[in-house]
């Protein structure tokens, strides 16, 4: 119940993980297992962001004392950066460096790569926030080294595409579009046409800061009908990026213009947005 639960949760089926993780964490309260107790909370807290975030944080809280009470550091170190995510979401950043950098501490010491990218990503983007671009490019650079040493392709996209939002953040498209493109091909690696729908929403965001709206628009209509669609995804947040600069392009084009891009983009093939987004710099990525 615990796998079903994760691999709900990667493609989308929020609900159905919570329900998922919910029955994992009965069946291990009536078997008094406590390290599925710890793991269920931890994993349970994720799919509450973007639905409840309070009870989110008190699983994670669940999770990081039972583990801390048991002896279970690998339990409590992985709850901890999971506490992290939810304490950034909630706007607690303090709270968030905290639990990252105590939880960082304990997985690089034992090795543990998979829990260290999570916390070096989360600790870059809470720098990221706090306008620290070149701090944040560069523990986003070590979590990507570490995912990619583990052959976690799905978390370097993820991670490549929040290297495309920091740039795009500090108003630098043309290097927020070589990492979104980079980005989309570990998607595709991966089978994700979900990701790579949501790495085109970057991608029209780019466009719109590069003042091409009517591309912009296309972009973000054929970023809609794909996100939409199945692949394994892992977000972290409940923001939707990119938003109000596609809104931007809009309000820049005519009622019109808009609805003839729009339909033009919904037509668009996935090969054929990418080449609206790729410029001369970036047509060899």
């Amino acid at each position: 119940m615990l796998t079903a639960g994760l691999a709900s949760w990667v493609l989308g089926e929020f609900e159905r993980a919570n329900d998922e993780c919910a029955e994992a964490h009965a069946i291990a309260a009536e078997l008094h297992a406590d390290r599925e107790l710890c793991i269920s909370a931890f994993l349970g807290s994720l799919g509450q962001i973007g639905s409840d975030l309070d009870a989110g944080l008190r699983m994670a809280s669940e999770a990081i004392e039972r583990s801390r009470a048991r002896g279970f550091k690998w339990t409590e170190a992985f709850a901890s950066t999971i506490d992290g995510i939810l304490q950034t979401v909630a706007g607690n950043l303090d709270a968030a460096e905290t639990r990252y950098s105590q939880a960082l501490e304990f997985q690089q010491r034992v090795g543990d790569q998979e829990g260290a990218s999570m916390s070096l990503g989360g600790l870059a983007q809470l720098a990221s926030r706090r306008g620290d671009l070149a701090g944040a490019l560069d523990l986003y650079r070590q979590s990507l080294a570490a995912f990619a040493a583990i052959g976690d392709r799905a978390e370097e996209a993820r991670i490549l595409s929040e290297m495309a939002w920091t740039h795009i953040q500090h108003q630098e498209p043309m290097h927020a579009r070589r990492y979104f493109l980079d980005s989309v091909q570990a998607y595709t690696d991966i089978a994700s046409v979900r990701g790579i729908g949501l790495a085109l929403i970057g991608l029209a965001a780019t466009e719109a800061i590069e003042q091409r709206p009517e591309t912009a628009v296309q972009i973000a209509a054929a970023a809609e009908v794909y996100a939409h669609q199945e692949g394994i995804v892992n977000v972290y947040s409940d923001e939707t990026p990119g938003r109000d600069l596609v809104d931007q392009a809009r309000a820049a084009l005519s009622a019109h213009d808009v609805a003839r891009a729009t339909e033009a983009g919904r037509r668009l093939t996935i090969r054929e947005a990418l080449d609206l987004a790729r410029t001369p710099q970036t047509a060899a990525v």
